[in-house]
C-alpha cells in the first residue's frame, strides 16, 4: 500500500513538471522569440501556417495541350513565406507520385509524362530551406484529350 501512495506521488511530481516545462517554453515563445531553437520553432510554425494559406482551389491551374504529344502546364500563386520552392505530385491510375526531381523554383510546371485520354490531378507543396513541406494545395484535375 505505502509502494502504491509513492508511485502515485512520483507521477504526480513528473506531471507537474511536464506542465511548468510546457509553461515555460509558452513562456521563452512569447517573450524571447528572437533567440535559438525558440526562434527556429517560430519561424517553422509561421512557414507552414503562411504556405497552406496560400494556396486555394482558384490558385493551383492546369491545362492540356491538344496536339500529338500532351503536356500539362500548372501555374499556381507563390507562396507570402520565403520557400527553397515547391514539390509537385500527380494522382493517377498509379497512384501519388512527386513529379519533380529538385523543388521548383518557380510558380509553374510543366509535365511533359502525361497520357492521352487520361484524368490526372494534382497539388503542390511548399518547400522550406531545410526541406520541409507544407501542407498540400487544393488538388486540381485535368484530363488529357485523346489523340
Amino acid at each position: 500500500m505505502m509502494s502504491l501512495l509513492k508511485s502515485k506521488n512520483v507521477a504526480r511530481i513528473v506531471v507537474g513538471g511536464f506542465v511548468l516545462a510546457i509553461a515555460w517554453i509558452g513562456f521563452q515563445l512569447g517573450t524571447h522569440g528572437h533567440t535559438g531553437i525558440l526562434r527556429a520553432l517560430a519561424n517553422g510554425r509561421r512557414f507552414l501556417r503562411n504556405a497552406q494559406s496560400s494556396f486555394d482551389a482558384k490558385q493551383i491551374k492546369g491545362n492540356a495541350s491538344s496536339g500529338r504529344q500532351h503536356s500539362v502546364t500548372l501555374s499556381w500563386k507563390a507562396s507570402t513565406s520565403a520557400v527553397a520552392g515547391y514539390n509537385v505530385y500527380r494522382r493517377g491510375s498509379s497512384g501519388l507520385i512527386k513529379i519533380n526531381s529538385l523543388p521548383v523554383t518557380g510558380a509553374s510546371y510543366v509535365d511533359s509524362t502525361v497520357q492521352a485520354g487520361q484524368t490526372y490531378y494534382y497539388m503542390t507543396r511548399a518547400v522550406s530551406s531545410k526541406g520541409t513541406e507544407s501542407t498540400p494545395s487544393n488538388e486540381v484535375r485535368v484530363d488529357v484529350p485523346s489523340p
